[in-house]
C-alpha cells in the first residue's frame, strides 16, 4: 500500500458555501468553499487548465473573475469532478468577495 499526505497549504480563510458557478459555455457546477484567492467546486464537465472567466452567483449581483484550475479529483458519481481553482482578483473583485464572505460568516 502507498501512504501519502496532503498538506493544508491554504493561506486564505475559506467560507463553506454552495453558490452556482458558470463559464462562457453555461452552467458549470457549484462551489463547496470560497476564499479570496480560490474555491473548491463540483464541476459537471471537464475544466481547462488554462485561465478562464468564472462567474460565481453570489449576492447581490454575482461576480466574474479569472480562474485557473490547479487540481481535479473525480467524484464517485460519473461526470462529476471536484476541482481546486485559483483566483487572481482585482482590488474591486476582492472587496466584493470580502463583503460576501463576511455576510456568510455572520449568517452561520
Amino acid at each position: 500500500t502507498h501512504e501519502f499526505h496532503i498538506s493544508n497549504r491554504r493561506r486564505w480563510a475559506r467560507v463553506q458555501a454552495q453558490a452556482p458557478v458558470q463559464v462562457d459555455q453555461g452552467p458549470l457546477g457549484y462551489t463547496l468553499d470560497v476564499s479570496l484567492r480560490g474555491a473548491r467546486i463540483v464541476a459537471r464537465r471537464p475544466l481547462s487548465q488554462a485561465s478562464f472567466p468564472l462567474r460565481i452567483e453570489i449576492e447581490p449581483e454575482g461576480l466574474t473573475l479569472e480562474a485557473e484550475c490547479m487540481w481535479t479529483q473525480p467524484l464517485g458519481t460519473p461526470g462529476l469532478t471536484v476541482a481546486g481553482l485559483r483566483f487572481q482578483p482585482t482590488e474591486q473583485q476582492q472587496r466584493s468577495l470580502e463583503r460576501w464572505m463576511e455576510g456568510r460568516k455572520r449568517a452561520s
